[in-house]
């Protein structure tokens, strides 16, 4: 199949002297037609074991410190319409000193990526609604934060645990130089009081997706991401997103493998100058 689509983007070697491009081989093969969904889709038939781990989405570390954040109905209304707050939506890369509240950052994460219900799926249990769209519901997306600066919190590497609304204390300490060498030495790194950094369980969109499931990560992440700017942008927060990371490092420091889970985005989070 390979070849063929070579051939059809004139990209074989007899043609051009380069080599495909991997992006284009991906996005052809995983292409959906009429004749070759099939092909695409995987077609296996889940069992009911498979199908609670597959609407569980979520990852929890129990060994670890946990921190519980202000619960929803604790989180101030905005006065902003949203109108106003997709109007003046943008990346600010002026991070001031003051440090961020809990109760800030409690908002950002319930915001951009909170349970707000539980469902019930017939013969196999219950599935968290969450306030972003997820394809399949299977919410791949792991958020974890790089705490600078936050007041009642102490420095270190946490997880945002979903379903308790919670903060789970991977490392303790002060990573700021580190994160910053995983963000290809961005000085925001060192700015922000937060670095969210975003993985993703790709096997939980695989699964389900095959192949395909990939590109349907990519855009789970891109509207979590926006949830972030949203909600940033509601509160008066500095923030802005990149992709200028080195993966490895990145995998690295969170103790992920690469493949089954990868970071995939970072956001800066952090009061204005």
């Amino acid at each position: 199949m390979a070849k063929i689509i070579q051939d059809n983007l004139h990209l074989t070697p007899k043609k051009k002297n380069i080599s495909p491009s991997i992006s284009e081989l991906y996005n052809e093969n995983v292409k959906l037609h009429p004749s070759t969904i099939h092909a695409v889709l995987p077609t296996v038939e889940f069992s009911n074991l498979e199908l609670k781990a597959m609407i569980k989405g979520f990852k929890q570390y129990p060994q670890s410190k946990k921190i519980k954040l202000p619960c929803q109905n604790k989180i101030p209304k905005n006065t902003k319409t949203f109108g106003d707050v997709l109007e003046s939506r943008k990346s600010i890369k002026d991070f001031g000193e003051e440090p961020l509240s809990l109760l800030e950052l409690s908002n950002v994460l319930y915001q951009s990526y909170g349970a707000v219900s539980k469902a019930e799926e017939p013969g196999i249990g219950e599935r968290l609604q969450r306030i972003v769209p997820s394809s399949g519901g299977l919410y791949p997306a792991e958020i974890y934060l790089g705490i600078r600066n936050v007041a009642e919190l102490e420095p270190g590497i946490y997880h945002y645990n979903v379903p308790n609304h919670e903060l789970e204390l991977l490392e303790a300490g002060d990573h700021t130089e580190k994160v910053c060498k995983v963000c290809c030495g961005q000085f925001y790194a060192k700015e922000a009081a937060v670095v969210v950094l975003i993985s993703a369980v790709l096997e939980r969109t695989k699964r389900k997706y095959g192949e395909r499931g990939y590109r349907y990560a990519l855009l789970d992440l891109g509207h979590l991401g926006q949830n972030i700017y949203l909600s940033c942008t509601s509160l008066e927060l500095a923030v802005m997103t990149t992709c200028g990371f080195f993966d490895d490092l990145g995998n690295d420091l969170l103790k992920l493998d690469g493949l089954d889970e990868t970071l995939m985005y970072v956001a800066f989070v952090g009061k204005q100058k």
